[in-house]
């Protein structure tokens, strides 16, 4: 497992701690430690094959190390997979929309139902978007333009 490989895990980590409103102190700490591994010069899974301590990299204290650690030797870490079995993956995809964050997501979540990029559209379309907190014409539009472009994306592929 390469250093963006654990990286991606942290930010994943810390995008569906954010997307379920844990503390931010706690989100912030995962998102600095994944890029410090993405960006480390050594290869990290190599430094825990070998047995050197995870606190040389920036941000990464001891249960991040352990998280690590147990990437490293297993290729997975139990508590991301917790953290995925709460936030549906329909949820973590709406964090490709342009325009919408993880507070975002958590809030169209947590106060719509919205679970996919289609519920989304749907939110929009029949108005109850525009009934949350923040969520105004300009970024409903944004929103709305980024549905659209990963739509045509999606058809391109296909």
């Amino acid at each position: 497992m390469d250093n963006r490989a654990l990286g991606r895990v942290l930010h994943d980590i810390a995008d569906a701690l954010e997307i379920k409103g844990e503390n931010a102190f706690r989100v912030r700490s995962y998102r600095m430690s994944a890029e410090s591994v993405e960006s480390f010069g050594e290869g990290v899974a190599d430094m825990v094959r070998r047995g050197d301590s995870l606190r040389a990299i920036p941000g990464v204290g001891e249960g991040i190390a352990a998280k690590i650690r147990e990437l490293v030797a297993s290729g997975t870490c139990a508590y991301h997979q917790e953290l995925l079995s709460e936030v549906p993956r329909g949820v973590l995809d709406l964090l490709k929309v342009p325009g919408l964050g993880p507070k975002g997501v958590g809030l169209v979540w947590r106060d719509l139902g919205v679970r996919s990029p289609e519920d989304l559209e749907a939110a929009i379309a029949d108005g109850r978007f525009r009934s949350l907190p923040g969520m105004k014409e300009k970024k409903e539009e944004r929103i709305r333009k980024g549905l659209l472009a990963r739509r045509a994306g999606k058809e391109r592929s296909t």
